[in-house]
């Protein structure tokens, strides 16, 4: 069974890794994992990572010869509703492999990219699952669909449109020895190229240098942005973006004719390579990667404006900065992400052996926060194991999530889980969402409450605009239990949070969870498609039903008699595969439901 690692080797490793700083923004929350680290006996090279509305963690990394896309609770522990224990597999015949980044559906679908050879060539792989983990049979080929462009194609960013359209951007060559040209792709909401977009649904631009593609984001106009490092041998390489228009075609009032460009350093044998970019909330764009030279490389960033003009009051005043938490050696990027008051985190590993974390935070201008870790740098590291840094997520409580390796002899997953700004006493407990016969019951626990004056329960349908519906005062005791049911919630989907108001004006949150309300009388099936049972919502509590199974002419397959209940699950798995009737009677009132089984 997937668990928790619990020896006392892994155990020992942990209790040796170390902040820089206690109690503040930067330090390692002691409330997850052990002193804040997560790590699980499952090798791993890991590629993107998100987090959910209701707080869960999706990492998608490859183990051996198939890609696993696992699922965390909040607290870090496996949630054992996805896949098989957390981890759903998928391997394609053994033909795909090397993922890339993932991204949320509103649906709950989960969409992620990775190479895919079924052949000598590479192909771009789309592979799409559904909330549960299980491929999604709708989209593609049983969840894949693949694009294949040259003959060896690597991603390099996705994106969701607000449409359901998926963009993807790589790089692509017609054989391993040509400088490579970087694309757009654009598939429709289930799979295939769109023709509205580029050529056929591709973008491709050609260089007469070799690139590396490096990144994607979609700004709130629809335009795509898509990073690349220019390797101008002849010169020195640069941080260069492309702007796009939604239609695929060059935005030309971007920089100059859709290009804006940065170059490092002072000399030819300046080294340079972008890895990431970032979209903050005032437009401007962010880009990370490695620069410097005689094998001295160090995290370096610059940041444009909306236009592609080159921010030049960023960083050192000329619009970067090179960030040197060791001023020897070598330094290794791991993402570059904005927070909401325009705050930006950077991850990244160190030159030492064995190799440190660090986590970085700049002012809004470019220049290190001196209120996060220590002057703005957070480092952790082991005197026997390497870590690396992958991704950073901002939690909505304004915690700071880092996806990482932890390498014992392989790499195994590290979750690493640092305070934000306005980190409370309280420790939150236990915290659950439940239906009752009343409506939805709120329950948690708290540890401490020294500086709590209230708590202030939250509600959304859409996990991002919520409304306040309960406000509680705080006990003021050591340990203490809270509940309150929510007696009118929405019909569907209920996201509730807890805001913690503390008594100097501050606020934090917990983890958001997530509800789905069924009205009693409004019948729905879930899921549908679905392989082996089928379980029918929002029966009459105060009535026997009668559910019937029929086929598409009518004819009964199956009937069953459920009394005074609110659900009930029937069992699919003698049918054949194709659709069916669900037919439900409650004394008068009869409804068909259409059923597809898989």
């Amino acid at each position: 069974m997937i668990r928790y690692i619990k020896t006392l080797l892994i155990f020992g490793f942990l209790l040796a890794l170390h902040p820089t700083l206690h109690a503040q923004a930067g330090s390692l929350d002691s409330s997850f994992g052990v002193n804040g680290l997560v790590t699980y006996d499952k090798t791993s090279s890991n590629g993107g990572s998100l987090i959910q509305p209701d707080g869960k963690i999706v990492v998608v990394s490859q183990s051996w010869s198939y890609i696993v896309v696992w699922r965390f609770n909040p607290d870090g522990t496996f949630d054992e509703s996805f896949g098989e224990m957390g981890g759903a597999h998928f391997s394609y015949e053994n033909r795909i492999g090397t993922p890339k980044d993932i991204v949320l559906q509103p649906d709950g679908k989960l969409v992620f990219t990775a190479e895919y050879h079924p052949d000598q060539y590479y192909y771009v792989g789309i592979v799409r699952c559904n909330a549960d983990g299980t491929p999604d049979s709708s989209f593609g080929i049983n969840g894949l669909d693949t694009v294949k462009i040259d003959k060896f194609n690597y991603e390099s960013g996705l994106v969701l449109q607000p449409d359901g359209k998926i963009v993807v951007s790589g790089e692509s060559r017609p054989n391993f020895s040509e400088g490579p040209n970087s694309f757009l792709l654009r598939l429709m909401p289930n799979g295939g190229l769109d023709p509205t977009f580029g050529n056929g649904g591709i973008v491709v631009t050609t260089y007469n240098v070799s690139i590396e593609a490096s990144g994607l984001v979609l700004r709130p106009d629809g335009k795509l942005i898509k990073g690349i490092t220019y390797n101008d041998y002849a010169a020195r390489s640069s941080y260069q973006l492309e702007s796009f228009n939604p239609d695929g075609t060059v935005d030309a009032g971007f920089g100059e004719n859709g290009v804006a460009s940065y170059t490092f350093g002072h000399s030819g044998s300046w080294s340079t390579e972008m890895y990431g970019i970032a979209l903050q909330q005032d437009g401007k764009i962010v880009c990370g990667g490695i620069s410097g030279q005689n094998g001295i490389e160090a995290i370096a960033l610059c940041r444009f404006n909306e236009d592609g003009a080159l921010d030049i009051g960023f960083g050192d005043n000329h619009g970067s900065i090179i960030v040197t938490p060791k001023t020897s050696g070598w330094m290794l990027f791991g993402s570059v992400i904005s927070q909401s008051d325009g705050k930006i985190l950077v991850c990244g590993t160190g030159d030492e052996y064995p190799t440190p974390l660090f986590l970085i935070r700049l002012t809004q201008d470019g220049n290190y926060d001196p209120s996060f870790g220590e002057n703005g740098i957070s480092s952790i590291g082991n005197d026997s194991v390497n870590l690396d840094a992958n991704q950073i997520h901002n939690q909505q409580d304004g915690k700071i999530l880092v996806i990482g390796t932890y390498w014992i002899h392989n790499g195994i997953i590290l979750l690493a889980r640092y305070n934000g700004d306005n980190v409370l006493a309280t420790h939150f407990k236990n915290v659950k969402a439940v239906e009752n016969k009343e409506g939805i019951s709120i329950s948690w626990q708290t540890l401490n409450e020294s500086n709590t004056q209230s708590y202030t329960i939250e509600r959304s349908g859409n996990a991002q605009d919520y409304r306040d519906i309960a406000n509680i005062p705080a006990k003021g005791q050591t340990e203490n239990s809270y509940n309150y049911t929510d007696k009118n919630p929405l019909a569907g989907d209920n996201y509730y949070r807890i805001r913690e108001n503390a008594r100097n004006g501050t606020v934090s949150y917990s983890q958001t969870l997530k509800v789905n309300f069924i009205q009693s009388g409004v019948l729905s099936l879930y899921p549908n498609p679905a392989k082996s049972t089928v379980t029918v919502k929002g029966l009459d509590k105060n009535s026997a039903s009668v559910i019937k199974i029929m086929d598409m002419q009518g004819r009964e397959i199956s009937s069953q008699h459920f009394d005074k209940v609110s659900t009930a699950t029937l069992n699919i798995r003698s049918l054949a595969q194709g659709a069916y009737f669900i037919q439900i009677t409650q004394g008068e009132k009869v409804v068909r439901l259409k059923m597809v089984k898989e």
